[in-house]
């Protein structure tokens, strides 16, 4: 999350990006090109948030056991390269 929201942070301020500059060359007005930049920055976000908070729910519900311990049976090693 953190590069998302780092990227976030500067957008239109020091960087650019492509689809805001592509639309506001191709003719659009720059308030709706900023108006879809944001609508796509904040679906990547969310996009990245579900997923990590997916997988550390997976990775906690399959490691822990309903007592919350730690399951060590569960992890396993992995194999060599030979």
């Amino acid at each position: 999350m953190i590069p998302t929201i780092n990227s976030m942070m500067v957008m239109g301020i020091v960087s650019l990006p492509g689809m805001m500059t592509g639309q506001i060359l191709a003719g659009a007005t720059p308030t709706d090109a900023v108006r879809y930049q944001i609508v796509i920055l904040f679906a990547i976000a969310a996009g990245t948030a579900l997923t990590t908070i997916s997988i550390i729910l997976l990775a906690f519900f399959s490691l822990f056991s309903p007592d919350r311990q730690l399951r060590l049976d569960r992890l396993r090693p992995l194999k060599s390269l030979n």
